[in-house]
């Protein structure tokens, strides 16, 4: 491209700046120029670049500007201007901001429980299960049928089924005896 050429982007360029300025939409702009929709994102690219270098030095402009402010009001501030302490602190803020070490980052964290994991209810119910197991057939089921019947009831029955069916009477057995050590 010659030198005339670049000169002449250039003040288009310019020309579509001042269009977005004033306020027009892209789309007017775009019919304003005889701009294709690829044209004028280039243009903006142009005008306006928003990479990574970009950035940086949009970043590093600010916080001269930034600079230049608090040196400012500092002096003010410590006058007794408190309004300028006020902006001072504000301005403070935004430049950490800008630069990511302001103190109000957040971070959401939420932790979720592996699908895997185990509860503490399930470990304690697998454990006495696992007691309970360890019982012979024959006890487990008797347990089954007491808690089906009910404790009082239960009792009645084993009381009457403990006759030798002669009408003797039955022996006396006591309502909590001690477990045998196994």
């Amino acid at each position: 491209m010659t030198d005339i050429t670049i000169e002449r982007d250039e003040a288009k360029d310019e020309q579509v700046a001042e269009a977005i300025v004033s306020g027009r939409s892209l789309r007017a702009v775009r019919k304003e120029f005889g701009l294709s929709q690829a044209e004028i994102d280039s243009v903006l690219e142009r005008l306006w670049p928003v990479d990574t270098e970009a950035r940086i030095r949009m970043i590093k402009r600010d916080v001269g500007r930034l600079d230049q402010l608090i040196e400012k009001f500092y002096e003010k501030a410590l006058g007794g201007c408190i309004q300028s302490g006020l902006l001072t602190v504000r301005v403070y803020e935004r430049l950490h901001s800008l630069i990511g070490a302001d103190a109000t980052r957040q971070i959401d964290l939420t932790i979720i429980r592996p699908p895997d994991a185990i509860s503490s209810h399930d470990k304690i119910e697998r454990a006495i299960m696992a007691v309970v197991n360890q019982q012979p057939r024959a006890e487990r089921e008797a347990h089954n049928l007491i808690s089906k019947i009910g404790g009082e009831r239960a009792l009645e029955l084993l009381r009457a089924g403990a006759g030798s069916g002669d009408g003797a009477a039955v022996p006396d057995v006591p309502d909590d005896p001690e477990p045998e050590p196994r």
